[in-house]
């Protein structure tokens, strides 16, 4: 017997690197999170707890913040004002690539041409101009015309949402691009910064950039050098602060006893071990509370 499977997608990210957690003045001890281990076996340990702080704070958030692609399926009605109104489960939304629709889930034809999609922060509308709207066996018989308000339509749609937060690969102070991991909601003209201790910097991405390619030209040269570990986006650096913070409460609840700086209104030497990690996450959710996302 045949199975139906989703189309749907999600993936989680980290939101800081190890370099970026290393350079925050946290006073936590993280060479020893493996006994006997190698510099190599501590920063993978370090790498894990830092991935699991960034799922727990997607839990929080109800969602990726990290610039991903996603593939979601959804049913929508074509609108009284004749568009076609997408609600994709993340955001802010960055870019469309692909769209299909159609009457039934097993005919499904293509949209041509995703650029005249009009894109807000939690909702994508294509205008009904430019969606086929009468439908054959075999998929639309003719594009443009109007369409009958409210009819039912079923989508399958790739699109990009989150803020960008990519991996820097190579910069040279003076280049005038600099290339990424992956380019993942990067677009021409965006202002972005680039973290990388007191290196950091803001960079425009030119105008004539291409969608999509991991060498990204900017509008002027790069005061600085930058390597593997730094990392360039327009992710709200408080959502990194929290990040650093959960990471520190995620280290401190394995038993860690460097010494660490409390924020607290504790008598010194009061707090329990529950009260010190405790105080980081709460804070840390503190900080980022305008970005969750309530279904």
């Amino acid at each position: 017997m045949a199975v139906g499977l989703t189309h749907d997608t999600f993936t989680e990210s980290a939101y800081i690197t190890i370099a970026e957690f290393k350079n925050a003045p946290t006073s936590i001890d993280y060479n020893n999170l493996v006994i006997g281990g190698n510099g190599n076996a501590q920063d993978a340990e370090l790498q894990n707890v830092i991935l699991r702080a960034s799922s727990f704070m997607n839990e929080y958030f109800n969602a990726n913040l990290n610039a991903t692609e996603y593939v979601e399926t959804q049913r929508t009605r074509f609108t009284n004002d004749g568009f076609v109104a997408l609600h994709p489960n993340n955001s802010p939304i960055i870019a469309l690539s692909d769209f299909k629709y159609g009457p039934n889930p097993n005919n499904l034809v293509t949209l041509a041409d995703c650029d005249n999609a009009w894109f807000e922060e939690q909702q994508i509308i294509i205008p009904l101009s430019n969606v086929a709207t009468s439908y054959s066996s075999q998929g639309p018989l003719a594009f443009g015309g109007y369409g009958t308000p409210r009819q039912q339509i079923f989508c399958l749609y790739t699109y990009v949402a989150g803020y960008v937060n990519n991996a820097i690969t190579t910069g040279t102070a003076g280049a005038s691009s600099i290339t990424v991991a992956n380019a993942t909601g990067i677009v021409p003209s965006q202002t972005l910064k680039i973290s990388d201790a007191s290196s950091s910097e803001n960079v425009t991405v030119a105008s004539n950039y291409t969608y999509g390619s991991t060498t990204v030209p900017l509008t002027s040269a790069l005061v600085y050098s930058h390597t593997t570990g730094s990392t360039i986006g327009n992710i709200p650096s408080a959502i990194k602060q929290a990040c650093i913070l959960m990471t520190t409460a995620f280290l401190k609840a394995r038993g860690d006893s460097s010494m660490t700086m409390q924020i607290t209104t504790a008598p010194a030497g009061t707090s329990d071990g529950a009260s010190r990690y405790g105080t980081d996450i709460k804070l840390a959710l503190d900080i980022v509370d305008k970005y969750r996302r309530i279904r």
